[in-house]
Order: C-alpha cells, then structure tokens, then sequence
C-alpha cells in the first residue's frame, strides 16, 4: 500500500480492525467508501500542495470513518478530529458561528500542515502520527522515558490508544484498498462543489432563493453552527450540489453569468480564459475598452497598473469569464 511506515503492523489488534471494516462493519464501510470517493480528490489536492504522502488520507478514514460532523466524546470534531485548542493553534475558527473543524477544506488543509510539522519535529511517520494522537509533548515525554527517539523502544511509554493508531491506520488503509475481494460495493455518493461567500447570509435564505433543502445545505456545510454565513473579506466556503452551483452564484453574485476560479488561479490563465470566452475584464474594472485609453504621462505603466486592478478583481469575485 505504499505507507510511509517501517514498522510492520501484523498484530491481532490489527487483524481485528480490519475485520471490523470488512466483515462485522461492512456496511458502514460501504458508506465511508462512497464518502471517500468525494472527499478524497480535496484529501490529495493538499498533501500535494504540502509535498506530502498522498496515503497520509487514510488517517481520515481512522479518526473519523469520513463522518465530517463527527464529535468524540473528548471534543475532537471533524474529518480529521481536531482538538478545540489545536485547531485554532493552526488558525482555524472555533467558536459558536462558525466550527472550521467541520469545514472540509479549511480542517483537511490544517491537518495536513500539522502532520507536516510533526514529521519534520520527529523525522519519523510512526512518531508524527502518534504526536497527531496524543499530542507532541505526550510523544516527547515519551522519546526521554525510552532514552531514544526509536519507535519501538517508545511505543511502550505513550498511552494504550496511541499504541494501537499506526495499527488504526494501516487497517483503514487496507480496507479502503482492497474492499473488493470482501465483497464491498462503495454506496454512490453526492457531486459537490463551493462557492465563495463574502457578505452574511442564511442558510435558509440560500435554500430558499435557490430551490434548495435548508436540509441539505446544513448536511453539507456543519461548520456554521447557528445556520448562517458571517460577513468576510477572505469569504466562506459554502457546498452545495454541483448542479446548484449555477443558481447559488446567480442568487449570491447578482450575475447569471460568472464563473468562479480555483483561488490560486494564475493571472494569465484566468485573464486568456477571460479573453476566450468573449468577456472583457479591463471595461468591467475601467469602463472603456482598453485600447481606447491614452496616456498623456509616458512614464506612467499601464501594464503594471491593469495586472494590479486585475488581481484586486480576481482576488474579491475570482469570476471572470462570461458563460
């Protein structure tokens, strides 16, 4: 399964785990399957964007079996289990609008910062991953208990749940990859998509304006507490059925005919697609056609003025090209 593991985990907790996936859990497992197929495309868009291993999603199916409004009795919450307190160390909003926990995007990208920084601490996955249970001090204390940063010779000083985790995750690991020889069939899942909203807004109004169930949307996006979107410069991310993709952005936008870019869109890409599609940015931002403009101050850069106005542009509605 290529883990970045060197620790071979063969014990009977193992081989339990991964018969409670396969056999006594299948059809929860079948359900966590068809989750998998559409959170994990957003799982291996940040580990490569973190250079990190792309079978570090697995650990998602261990904490979480991709519940994203999951809650543990010990208040870790989300797809990837955050912490309160460890979630807002990595810049996340936890409070009683808005738990970016639940966020899809928001935790996934967290956790997979924090990973990182607990491999580069420790310089060993096995390691990295037990701090990502039970915390990097617990794994520290543990490291001088033992008198040496070896896992094996560690693994006894952390506490019994951290001990079984790498066994956790290589059994998730398994169960996602070879389900078929079990006999499991991945339930279909819901085709979604996001859009950006700055000003605040209702869930139900949004729901209401857009033929959709507040249901659905509340399902979707558990991260707004109180079932509504606060005002923000930087914007939330609301999911919603791809199909209503369309109609959410006309409803929010005031405009039929935008197309919202990826966040970190290169400005020549989005300004030749602009130019493809027929759609002129510079009459939008300036009022005239670009060519029309003349320039009584021959120092004055024109070009470095419209990419600086084009990206101001694209960074608040990141929408340019007309359908």
């Amino acid at each position: 399964m290529n883990l970045p593991l060197k620790v071979e985990a063969t014990d009977d907790f193992t081989k339990r785990k991964i018969a409670d996936y396969l056999e006594v859990g299948g059809p929860s497992t079948e359900k966590m399957l068809g989750r998998a197929n559409q959170y994990f495309p957003v799982f291996d868009y940040y580990l490569r964007k973190h250079d990190m291993p792309a079978t570090l999603k697995y650990l998602a199916v261990a904490e979480s079996m991709l519940v994203p409004g999951a809650v543990s009795s010990m208040s870790a919450a989300g797809l990837w289990q955050l912490m309160p307190s460890t979630a807002r160390e990595m810049g996340l909003r936890v409070d009683q609008v808005v738990d970016e926990r639940l966020d899809l995007y928001r935790s996934t990208e967290a956790a997979v910062v924090m990973l990182k920084n607990l491999h580069a601490e420790f310089n060993d996955w096995h390691l990295a991953l037990a701090a990502y249970n039970c915390g990097a001090g617990r794994v520290r204390q543990a490291i001088r208990a033992a008198g040496s940063p070896r896992y094996k010779k560690v693994e006894r000083h952390l506490p019994r749940e951290t001990q079984r985790y790498v066994a956790a995750y290589v059994a998730a690991a398994y169960a996602v990859n070879y389900y078929e020889e079990h006999g499991l069939v991945p339930h279909e899942h819901e085709v979604t998509d996001y859009v950006l909203v700055h000003r605040r807004m209702t869930l139900a109004k949004i729901a209401r304006e857009c033929d959709l169930r507040i249901s659905t949307l509340r399902r979707l996006n558990p991260n707004f507490v109180q079932a509504y979107i606060p005002a923000s410069v930087e914007g939330y991310r609301l999911r919603v059925p791809s199909h209503k993709k369309q109609a959410v952005q006309q409803f929010l936008w005031g405009r039929p005919n935008l197309v919202e870019l990826p966040v970190d869109e290169n400005l020549e890409v989005a300004d030749a697609t602009a130019a493809l599609m027929g759609y002129d940015p510079y009459r939008t931002l300036l009022g005239v056609r670009a060519e029309a403009l003349v320039y009584a101050n021959p120092d004055w850069n024109f070009v470095q003025l419209r990419e600086s106005m084009l990206m101001n542009f694209f960074n608040n509605y990141r929408a340019v090209a007309s359908l």
